[in-house]
């Protein structure tokens, strides 16, 4: 009697830990639906409401970690049980950083609503709507136990990448024709930003449902195949300052030795008008023509189809998309070579070394465990 008497009591406990996760997320996506109010309808009282609501979310986090720490310490539970409680103790953590993202993207709000309005808010109530849908998907999933719909989740998040991407770009536009619209358009941004975060957050939801449906941990293996390949990225940016050599060159190299469908673009910070004219020469040695290729800007790049940024030389710390991390491909330019045999080598040694760091894209290695 005793042990029927501890199980029952044991599945009361847990059933009250989901039903404050499912409480608390429901909270969260209230908080975003509110956010997004302040910021269309201009409503600044909405937005201090939202985020005073901040402390209860926050109150809840406690709640739910005690009651999983008393679970642990008391049942020590083993199997589908212990992923549970595992589970809700990462889950909260990142409800609890959706409801802060949502109180910023208030704080922005009481910020725009005291100046003009920059433009029609179309792309931004759409992709916070998208965001909203993730995560009330993710915990429908986390509910039922449906590891597929987790995954639905988690392929999304490359819309609201796409969403944040377009809207970057847009107000880049803006901010280029008017710097009186900066401040306005920065704030923007953010608010672009931290529903991008959101939906990261969200992403990291879904690979805990995953966790805790199957035992199979899906983290950070965006970019590895099942076999163990690190697989080819989705798209690759190459960036150099003028788009004129080395990133032109990686582009021709990349198009040519990717795999069908990788979105293949070069950049640059201040382009020029046309491609050196000893980068087409040294490619075309090699069977490629690059000679109808065209120096871009990092506006004219759809960010949303970026997956990997290799930034090539010393333009490190040259000023893109901050939200993208980069590799950083040591190339020195050729172009301001005077002496033109010296600046041909120059120019091949480039090309000969793009093609290596480029095949290592299309022919990846096998990852190796200690």
């Amino acid at each position: 009697m005793v042990r029927e008497h501890t199980d029952r009591e044991f599945e009361a406990e847990l059933h009250e830990l989901r039903d404050q996760v499912l409480l608390m997320g429901a909270n969260v996506e209230a908080m975003i639906a509110r956010s997004m109010r302040a910021v269309t309808e201009r409503d600044n009282e909405l937005a201090r409401q939202t985020i005073a609501f901040d402390h209860r979310v926050n109150r809840q986090e406690v709640l739910i970690d005690g009651l999983a720490h008393r679970i642990l310490a008391r049942r020590q539970p083993v199997a589908s049980d212990l992923r549970m409680v595992t589970t809700t103790l990462k889950l909260v953590t990142d409800l609890e950083r959706m409801a802060d993202l949502a109180v910023n993207i208030c704080e922005r709000a009481i910020e725009l609503n005291g100046e003009p309005l920059l433009k029609p808010l179309i792309d931004l109530p759409a992709m916070a709507v998208l965001v909203q849908q993730m995560l009330r998907d993710a915990l429908d999933a986390l509910v039922v136990g449906d590891s597929g719909r987790a995954q639905q989740v988690i392929e999304t998040d490359r819309h609201v990448d796409s969403f944040y991407g377009q809207i970057f770009r847009e107000l880049l536009t803006y901010m280029m024709a008017d710097p009186r619209a900066i401040p306005r358009a920065m704030r923007l941004q953010s608010i672009a930003k931290y529903l991008e975060r959101i939906g990261d957050h969200v992403t990291n939801v879904a690979e805990l449902v995953i966790f805790k449906t199957q035992g199979k941990d899906v983290r950070h293996v965006g970019h590895v195949e099942a076999e163990g390949r690190v697989a080819a990225p989705h798209g690759v940016l190459f960036i150099c300052r003028h788009n004129q050599a080395r990133s032109q060159m990686a582009e021709g190299w990349a198009r040519k030795v990717l795999p069908t469908g990788v979105h293949v673009w070069s950049a640059g910070i201040a382009p020029t008008g046309s491609i050196h004219p000893d980068a087409v020469l040294v490619m075309r040695e090699v069977g490629l023509d690059i000679s109808a290729q065209r120096p871009k800007a990092l506006s004219d790049v759809p960010m949303g189809d970026i997956d990997t940024i290799v930034v090539l030389g010393e333009e490190a710390t040259l000023s893109f998309d901050p939200s993208r991390p980069a590799q950083v491909w040591q190339l020195s330019d050729p172009v301001p070579l005077t002496d033109a045999e010296a600046r041909i080598d120059a120019f091949r040694r480039v090309r000969d070394e793009l093609s290596l760091r480029i095949a290592a894209f299309a022919n990846p290695v096998p990852s190796t465990h200690d």
